[in-house]
């Protein structure tokens, strides 16, 4: 009987629970299986959401979920701490979840949260204190990971800046498109709506303060937007302006209806004030579609030269950028995103296989 020679892995997929994240691992979790170098020992999962039932490991995979019996927030802090023991062991941790695991163990931490780095602000007292202790904890338990994993050279940045003694240990891997876009091979090279009607616009993010939808609330009627609809991911009762009749909101979407308006959308229109990465506008890229976005750095190290920018503080920002791609829009011009794209790799199998390059290295970083 050959003896197998693979490294050996664990995966800590516990805190795995908010939409992007999810959509995330969806993505990477089939290219990690597939890694010939590489055996999974051990699998921690959640308990309930899309990953709870998740089981396409090879056979002699355990696979362990982890119940939560008080609420998240003061659950993960246990868990982090006083509870870190049980991830104890000889095999190398790669943790999905932002936050270093208080444990004996090789870890390999992935931070996919901006707002550890400081990040802008929640915009409500409960977020506010939710992301104090993370950060709080993120400091305690630093010294526990050997390394961490950031999608961007902004984020790596921001990190180092807010901990300077990780600077030896931040690594930046970034990520494609999601597999089901990919898959899809959707490419678009020209607007499909008119100027002259006005432009479908689309955001696809979930209603946090950091997303800024309330920039949307300050629109009035003075103006004249050349937007025929605007899209949100948001349910209805939460539209930030019921006056603007062109502002639809179609709550959270599958990847089937998010293909589906991406190909009748003019533009992606991103306005969150903090990211670790921005998948929508790696999306927009890699379907070749117009971006607005933030003049922030996350989005200019993503989008280079070829997006619109505006201000997410000044709602006249946000329209004059509006009005120069419905004049662009006029003139025929169309984004050129294929520099940028060089940048961001092609498929997930790299992903996957740096990462666990990364987190069985013999040698931890400095």
């Amino acid at each position: 009987m050959h003896s197998d020679k693979r490294k050996t892995i664990r995966l800590h997929l516990t805190n795995v629970v908010g939409l992007g994240a999810v959509r995330l691992l969806q993505s990477l979790l089939p290219s990690l299986v597939i890694q010939r170098n590489y055996r999974f020992e051990e699998v921690y999962l959640p308990a309930s959401g899309e990953l709870a039932n998740y089981s396409q490991f090879e056979q002699g995979t355990l696979l362990t979920r982890y119940k939560r019996y008080l609420p998240n927030l003061i659950s993960r802090l246990l868990e982090c701490t006083l509870f870190g023991s049980k991830f104890d062991g000889v095999t190398p941790l790669l943790v999905f979840g932002d936050i270093p695991i208080r444990c004996k163990s090789k870890q390999t931490v992935f931070v996919q949260t901006s707002l550890l780095a400081g990040g802008a602000s929640t915009g409500r007292e409960l977020g506010a204190v939710k992301y104090w202790i993370a950060r709080w904890l993120f400091r305690r338990n630093i010294r526990y990971a050997s390394n961490i994993i950031v999608q961007t050279e902004a984020m790596k940045s921001s990190l180092i800046d807010s901990y300077p003694e990780i600077k030896n240990r931040v690594h930046v891997i970034s990520q494609p498109a999601p597999s089901w876009l990919i898959r899809a091979q959707l490419k678009r090279t020209k607007f499909h709506n008119s100027a002259e009607t006005g432009m479908r616009l689309f955001y696809p993010a979930a209603f946090y303060p950091h997303k800024n939808h309330h920039i949307l609330s300050k629109i009035n009627r003075p103006l004249t937007w050349p937007i025929s609809e605007l899209i949100l991911t948001i349910p209805d009762n939460l539209n930030p302006n019921p006056s603007v009749s062109w502002i639809r909101c179609l709550d959270k979407l599958e990847p089937d209806a998010v293909l589906a308006v991406y190909r009748t959308t003019d533009a992606v229109l991103f306005l969150s004030l903090s990211e670790s990465y921005g998948f929508p506008l790696v999306e927009a890229m890699w379907i070749g579609l117009p971006i607005i976005c933030p003049d922030l750095p996350y989005a200019r190290t993503l989008c280079g030269e070829q997006a619109i920018y505006f201000d997410p503080y000044n709602v006249a920002s946000l329209h004059a950028a509006i009005v120069d791609l419905n004049k662009r829009c006029e003139s025929g011009w169309w984004p050129d995103w294929s520099t940028n794209l060089e940048r961001i790799p092609r498929d997930w199998n790299e992903v996957a296989d740096a990462m666990l390059q990364l987190a069985s290295a013999e040698k931890a970083s400095d």
